[in-house]
């Protein structure tokens, strides 16, 4: 039998990064941030660095440390930027600009454009977003969160037949897009369709207080 001491450090990093990852998508946060920091501990390595930041900013921690030895660490990978990025969202939008063009002119994934474009549609400036959004779609067609995420920036540039045509397609790639069937069924009542609006809100799982309400308008 093999002592678990003579695996190469870079498996045993795996080992605590991959129960830190499940720890949190289960919500336990504080057993998470403790293999995060176990697998930093065993090998830095950026995954696991991005990760316990995820977790402390999640537990409502500072993160400045990391996010300061991820920079100086890893100054030429695109998802540190990315990250630094995700922790200025709502903090400093320009900056978080700087964050994701930054990570846009090492790689230009089309998660990058996405991710511009859904800051950019934060901050009002529609017609920049449209710009980036179909920037990620020309590069990766059947995404339905990239769809409807043009359909939002349509739907705010006051385009809804172009925003309605957008959730359609972002539905014929995932018929369950929560947030596509929310909008479709907005620009159904819009119009005055309440019978679709109806149809679209019935395909939403998980009715909760958002669905309820649009539902109510529906029956008025």
């Amino acid at each position: 039998m093999t002592d678990d001491r003579t695996l190469p450090s870079v498996t045993k990093s795996l080992d605590e990064y991959m129960a830190a990852v499940e720890l949190e998508e289960g919500g336990y946060l504080e057993e998470a941030e403790k293999h995060a920091r176990k697998s930093i501990e065993i090998k830095r390595n950026i995954d696991a660095m991005i990760l316990l930041i995820d977790i402390l900013e999640k537990e409502g921690k500072d993160s400045s440390e990391w996010r300061k030895a991820l920079l100086e660490e890893y100054p030429s990978n695109p998802e540190t930027y990315r990250r630094l990025f995700e922790s200025s969202f709502n903090k400093d939008k320009e900056e978080a600009l700087s964050y994701i063009n930054r990570a846009i002119t090492i790689m230009k994934k089309p998660v990058y454009y996405y991710d511009k474009a859904r800051l950019l549609h934060s901050m009002g400036r529609e017609m920049e977003a449209l710009a980036s959004i179909d920037m990620a779609i020309r590069a990766e067609q059947r995404n339905s969160t990239f769809w409807e995420m043009r359909a939002e920036i349509l739907y705010s540039l006051e385009k809804k037949s172009e925003a309605l045509e957008a959730c359609e397609i972002a539905l014929k790639i995932n018929s369950r897009e929560r947030r596509a069937l929310l909008l479709a069924a907005r620009i159904y009542l819009d119009t005055g369709d309440k019978e679709k609006a109806r149809e679209m809100l019935g395909r939403i799982e998980n009715m909760d207080e958002e669905v309820r309400k649009l539902l109510d308008l529906t029956l008025s």
